[in-house]
């Protein structure tokens, strides 16, 4: 019954906000800056983020997120307080090594393992570009701009994302707080810290 009322509140989230797509996409002004945006957030190809991550739902975690992007590969670490549920995962997008006190394994779909084997799931596909307030390239997808042509809401793989606080990196104005959000977990993302930039 949870279930179903969560599935029933996603698709209302989703139609509600789909029409304010529309709407934001229709503008100008908005259109003119999010390209201008996009070209230069696809051309980052690096990066490190400190964060903290906490989650709902049927897979609950809370915690701390490093992330090392690389042009070829990746790494990050989740880990709770005094190390209770650390795991790591390192690879490529078709190989993923994820290690934790459970040992270690390799596998091309890094979600269904951790949702499998340690009980809660993370988007790793997508967040790779969606911490830079991008949808990924990989899908189709729904956006969401306001006015100054930054991402504000994204549907995309299941998930619904809504951004709302971004901050300064460098010569980049990045995300700082968004939620990401499927039937079955809702994870709240603050990056405190961006590095590395190109």
């Amino acid at each position: 019954m949870a279930s179903a009322m969560r599935n029933a509140g996603l698709v209302t989230l989703a139609l509600l906000l789909g029409g304010c797509a529309n709407l934001m996409k229709s503008t100008d002004d908005s259109d003119a800056a999010w390209e201008k945006r996009q070209q230069v957030l696809e051309q980052i190809d690096r990066f490190t983020l400190n964060a903290r991550v906490a989650s709902g739902g049927v897979f609950g975690i809370k915690g701390n997120l490093i992330w090392n992007q690389r042009p070829d590969d990746f790494d990050m670490a989740v880990s709770g307080p005094f190390g209770i549920g650390a795991v790591s995962l390192s690879g490529t997008p078709q190989e993923v090594t994820v290690r934790s006190k459970s040992g270690t394994s390799v596998t091309p779909d890094p979600e269904a393992y951790l949702k499998e084997r340690l009980g809660w799931t993370f988007p790793v596909e997508g967040l790779r570009y969606w911490v830079l307030g991008l949808p990924s390239p990989l899908t189709d997808a729904e956006i969401e701009l306001d006015p100054a042509g930054r991402l504000i809401g994204l549907w995309q793989d299941e998930w619904a994302l809504e951004f709302t606080e971004y901050q300064r990196a460098g010569r980049l104005e990045l995300p700082r707080k968004f939620v990401a959000e499927n039937p079955e977990v809702k994870i709240k993302v603050v990056i405190d810290e961006w590095s590395r930039l190109p």
